[in-house]
């Protein structure tokens, strides 16, 4: 009895471990997504189901033994396998409820293109260039995605725009003002999964800006609905700071 909540404290620590070399291994290139996913695919049911156990063992130790060590040592367990089965549940669950793309655009007719980061991209397994394919699915799946009109004239509305990109905490890649172009990378925490955004302005008659955003995964069919949240969360910044002029677009009074 006394040797089982070491016991249960090695297996807790083994399963974190085993989810950290899973995750680390791709982060580093040693695999791919496929044994990854593969690899957590096999031990989820067990782990739910030790999971189960162990917390109805802590249960049983609490309420009939008055023991807590090894309710601790079995609530460990419990805790760390269930954290490690709720992943692929999430991940299930993000990829039913988001539309199986990984190229989200404010503008689907002339969506920005990249240009800092083509490099990076260079081996990417999604390639750079807009899918047309995937342009039904966003309008069904996304359809409060549009572009942000600024009432502000393009210099300012720039600014705004990189204040925003620096805001989500982005790796900015490139802030060209004379091509009224803001590129910017972020990885998605736990996979390193990267995401490239890229930003384009336009002028409107000088007293507001046309502001389009498209981001785009880099590997993986579907992007858990990341792209497309993003893209909101940009919006929403800079529509705090710059506002959102509806209606119809300002006329150019210098040729009224």
């Amino acid at each position: 009895m006394k040797a089982w909540p070491r016991i249960a404290t090695m297996i807790a620590l083994l399963i974190v471990l085993g989810f950290i070399s899973l995750i680390y291994g791709y982060r580093f290139g040693f695999w791919g997504l496929g044994p990854v996913f593969t690899g957590l695919r096999p031990p989820f049911l067990f782990l739910l189901g030790v999971a189960f156990v162990l917390a109805a063992a802590a249960a049983g130790a609490l309420v009939f033994k008055r023991s807590f060590v090894p309710a601790i040592a079995a609530l460990a367990v419990a805790i760390a396998a269930g954290g490690f089965g709720y992943l692929p549940l999430w991940m299930k669950s993000q990829v039913e409820a988001n539309p199986f793309i990984h190229d989200v655009t404010t503008d689907v007719t002339d969506p920005p293109a990249f240009v800092a980061v083509l490099d990076e991209r260079r081996d990417a397994p999604n390639p750079p260039e807009y899918d047309r394919e995937q342009t039904a699915a966003q309008l069904e799946g996304f359809p409060d995605l549009r572009p942000l009109v600024m009432p502000k004239p393009l210099p300012e509305a720039f600014a705004i725009a990189v204040d925003a990109v620096k805001a989500e905490g982005l790796t900015i890649k490139a802030v060209e003002p004379k091509d009224r172009r803001i590129e910017a990378t972020e990885t998605v925490p736990l996979f390193g999964f990267k995401d490239d955004v890229v930003i384009r302005l336009r002028d409107a008659h000088g007293v507001a800006t046309v502001i389009d955003i498209r981001s785009k995964s880099r590997v993986g069919g579907s992007d858990l609905g990341f792209n497309a949240r993003r893209i909101r969360s940009l919006i929403d910044r800079m529509e705090e700071k710059g506002g959102r002029l509806e209606g119809p677009m300002p006329k150019d009074e210098r040729k009224v």
